[in-house]
C-alpha cells in the first residue's frame, strides 16, 4: 500500500503531464507483452519442422505434409502450408503462392508495433510539455509570494524535472522494445523467407523425380533403367 501511495503521489507531484505519461508507459506494457507472447508462440524448430515435411514429400503424401503444417502453431506452418496446398503445380506457381502468403503474415509481424514507435517519440515531448507547465507553476508562485527563495519556486521546479525525467525514461522504454522488436521480425521473416524457398525447391526437384543437395529431404532411389536389347 506504501508504494501505491508513494506513487500516487509521485504522479500528482508531476501535474497533468503525468496522466499523459502514464497512459503512454501503460500502452506500452500492453503492446510489450503482447508482442512477447505473440512470438513465444512461434514455431522455433524451423530445420526439424521442414524434415518432417521433407519425410512426407518423399512419400507422395502431400496430405500428410498439410497435416503436420495443421498440427503446429506459429505463421511458418500457415505459410509452408499455403505452399503444400499447390505443390502439385510448377515452381512458379509454388513460389509465388509462398510469397503472397509471407506478405500477409508480415503484417502480424509488425502489428502494434507502431505504438511503440509513436510513443517513444512523443514521450519527451509530453514531459517537456510538463517541464514547462511547472516553470510556469513556479513563476506564478513567484508573483503570488512576491519573492523567489527555493521554498517558494521549489514546487515548480520539481513539477518540472518530474516530468522529465518521466517521459525520458517512458521514451528509453519504448525505444528499447522497439528495437528489440524491429530486429526479432527482421531475423524471422528471413528465416520464414529461406523456409518457403527451400520447401519450393523440395517440392520442385519432388514433381520433376531428381534429388537436390540438401539434407533436408532425400528423394528414394529410383530403379535403375533397363540396358537397351542388345542388337541382333
Amino acid at each position: 500500500m506504501d508504494y501505491f501511495n508513494n506513487f500516487i503521489h509521485f504522479l500528482q507531484r508531476g501535474g497533468p503531464a503525468m496522466i499523459g505519461l502514464l497512459i503512454c508507459s501503460i500502452a506500452v506494457v500492453a503492446v510489450v507483452i503482447e508482442r512477447l507472447v505473440f512470438f513465444a508462440q512461434q514455431h522455433g524448430d524451423t530445420r526439424g519442422l521442414l524434415r518432417q515435411i521433407g519425410a512426407k514429400i518423399e512419400q507422395d503424401d502431400l496430405t500428410g505434409a498439410i497435416r503436420i503444417c495443421n498440427q503446429n502453431k506459429g505463421m511458418l506452418p500457415k505459410i509452408l502450408r499455403f505452399g503444400l496446398e499447390r505443390g502439385r503445380k510448377g515452381r512458379a506457381d509454388i513460389t509465388d503462392a509462398l510469397s503472397i502468403a509471407l506478405m500477409e503474415q508480415l503484417n502480424s509481424l509488425e502489428r502494434y508495433l507502431g505504438i511503440i514507435g509513436t510513443i517513444a517519440v512523443i514521450a519527451p515531448f509530453v514531459g517537456l510539455f510538463g517541464t514547462v507547465l511547472g516553470i510556469i507553476h513556479a513563476f506564478d508562485d513567484i508573483a503570488l509570494k512576491g519573492n523567489s527563495t527555493p521554498a517558494v519556486v521549489a514546487a515548480g521546479v520539481g513539477e518540472a524535472l518530474i516530468t522529465t525525467a518521466a517521459g525520458l525514461f517512458v521514451a528509453v522504454v519504448a525505444v528499447i522494445f522497439f528495437n528489440y522488436f524491429k530486429t526479432r521480425i527482421k531475423a524471422y521473416n528471413q528465416e520464414m523467407i529461406v523456409a518457403a524457398n527451400q520447401l519450393a525447391e523440395m517440392l520442385h526437384f519432388h514433381n520433376i523425380g531428381e534429388p537436390i543437395p540438401t539434407d533436408l529431404y532425400q528423394p528414394q532411389a529410383t530403379a535403375p533403367a533397363r540396358a537397351p536389347a542388345a542388337a541382333r
